[in-house]
């Protein structure tokens, strides 16, 4: 046996294989080969390692999920999509370190492969969507009459009604993605073992063997012919999700999308590869010619069969998808601790640039990216509300001063609210006879405004809801319910601007930061 090794390994790289050394080559296991155990060894040390640190990222990752940055990712999704790749690459090792059954390889490389890729394609398409609804926000909102919510003679059908709807169809979307693939390949995979004899002989649910050796064999190759169908509709989908990543803007260098684009196209470079290790590298059957060259079959060894690629692939997105997002969050902490020293940095600071529209339309950019636009566009909206009251207080002034205070509701608030709408370039105000009180009433004039607001950004089916403590908008609701004021949006309006400044504001500054200094003075 080991003369023979030797005569396989004196062989040039690229020299062919003749038959009695690939016969051997096929024989030769994994397990319990003397020649193979310092490998066996890293394999249990990398184990280890990557169990460590899994399982620490996993619990940071959950203990953070309130915090902006997980947040932003979809917890649930990508929590899901953490656990389902910790299995398979725990399952993954097994089969280096012990012998292992035909019946587990086939669950992970079917079921549990086919899962994670499901989510992460799942997840690219989220951004992909959520990317163009936050920019379609932001054209239906500003092109919306914020009071044709109660004109019944307007034709057209409301933001309102089609806007939620396209989140539940993005969330439906996501969920057919992750369980019909695998839930077909398992539904194969017990259809194959009950019909093909050959296939259930071959591929023994509770019979132990060294899974390399299965694998140069082509031992139960039946079950693998899903994955290689898949692999061809993954590579089909990996192009075109590459190209749609492309034209997404993310604030965040090493972002989702960056997270995304990259294990796209690794996943289309180990597909392709994988097809042609398997192709060269294992048996052809009985009556196929041996052509095999040394370079493939020493690759199909070190990469055990290909499955080594898919491994690394998961580690790779394991660490960019949990454990890069910890990493950032620390990160970021530390560098906002030393913000407290930079007067740009604090919350006095941001309310000048959240007062220049300039620097407001930057910051919606950077929102549409980070899939938060309902927050600047609501700050947007409640400035124009204070518009309408500053300006409806000085047009009362104005009746009064004419004797007649009713002249004022033939004032064409509409237009004023279209022109600002459009603009959307609202500024301080800067009357000093104005003098703001919260609790005025809100003139029946504007009441249709007021009204409306609420349903787009305060109630929970609206267009652009915004994310408030639920007694925020309890407090809302009974206010709007009972007595109207000009300032029952306050609350509301000092939350947003906290998770703007916490949220998006870093990212402006870190990008912009020369530019607010030049802009602002």
């Amino acid at each position: 046996m080991l003369k023979e090794k030797r005569s396989l390994e004196n062989l040039n790289l690229f020299d062919e294989v003749d038959e009695e050394s690939f016969k051997d080559y096929l024989k030769e296991p994994f397990i319990g080969n003397d020649e193979y155990k310092s490998e066996r060894i890293l394999y249990l040390i990398a184990d280890i390692i990557f169990n460590i640190v899994a399982i620490i990222s996993l619990f940071f990752f959950v203990k953070l999920r309130k915090s902006y940055i997980i947040r932003q990712r979809d917890f649930p999704l990508t929590f899901a999509g953490g656990i389902v790749t910790y299995i398979a690459i725990f399952i993954s090792f097994i089969p280096q370190l012990v012998k292992s059954t035909c019946l587990m390889s086939v669950f992970q490389a079917n079921i549990l492969n086919t899962i994670v890729i499901c989510i992460f394609f799942s997840r690219s398409l989220r951004i992909i969507l959520y990317y163009h609804y936050n920019i379609f926000k932001v054209t239906s909102i500003k092109k919306k009459r914020l009071n044709s919510y109660y004109d019944k003679t307007m034709g057209s059908l409301e933001p309102n009604y089609y806007l939620p709807k396209i989140t539940q169809k993005i969330k439906k979307i996501i969920f057919v993605i992750i369980i019909i693939p695998p839930t077909i390949a398992l539904i194969i995979i017990i259809i194959i073992y009950i019909t093909n004899e050959s296939a259930r002989q071959n591929c023994k649910p509770f019979v132990y063997a060294d899974t390399l050796w299965a694998l140069k064999n082509n031992k139960g190759i039946e079950f693998f012919q899903i994955i290689k169908i898949y692999s061809m509709i993954y590579n089909v989908v990996c192009v075109i999700n590459t190209i749609a990543l492309f034209y997404i803007k993310d604030a965040n260098k090493y972002g989702v999308k960056f997270e995304c684009l990259s294990y796209s196209i690794l996943l289309f470079i180990a597909n392709i590869a994988n097809a042609i290790i398997q192709t060269k590298g294992s048996n052809k059957g009985p009556n196929a010619k041996v052509k095999a060259l040394k370079f493939y079959l020493k690759i199909f060894e070190i990469t055990k069969g290909g499955r080594m690629l898919f491994t690394i692939l998961s580690i790779y997105i394991f660490f960019m998808s949990i454990t890069l997002p910890v990493i950032q969050y620390y990160k970021s902490k530390k560098v906002k601790n030393g913000y407290f020293q930079d007067p740009m940095s604090s919350i006095q600071y941001f309310y000048k640039v959240l007062n220049t529209p300039s620097l407001v339309s930057e910051l919606r950019d950077i929102a549409v990216q980070e899939f938060s636009v309902e927050n600047v566009l609501f700050w947007e909206n409640y400035q124009i509300l204070q518009k309408m009251a500053y300006c409806y207080q000085i047009e009362l002034r104005k009746a009064q001063e004419l004797g007649d205070a009713r002249i004022v509701s033939q004032y064409d608030f509409e237009g004023y609210y279209q022109k600002q709408v459009q603009s959307l370039s609202v500024s301080s105000l800067e009357d000093d006879d104005y003098v703001y009180d919260p609790d005025t009433a809100v003139p029946k004039e504007l009441l249709p405004y007021y009204t409306s607001f609420y349903y787009l950004f305060i109630d929970y089916n609206g267009p652009a809801v915004v994310n408030l403590m639920s007694s925020t908008v309890r407090t809302i609701f009974k206010e709007m319910s009972t007595h109207p004021t000009i300032g029952m949006y306050d609350i509301a309006k000092n939350e947003i601007v906290e998770l703007m400044y916490s949220s998006i504001y870093p990212i402006l500054l870190r990008n912009n930061k020369k530019h607010m200094a030049n802009t602002l003075g």
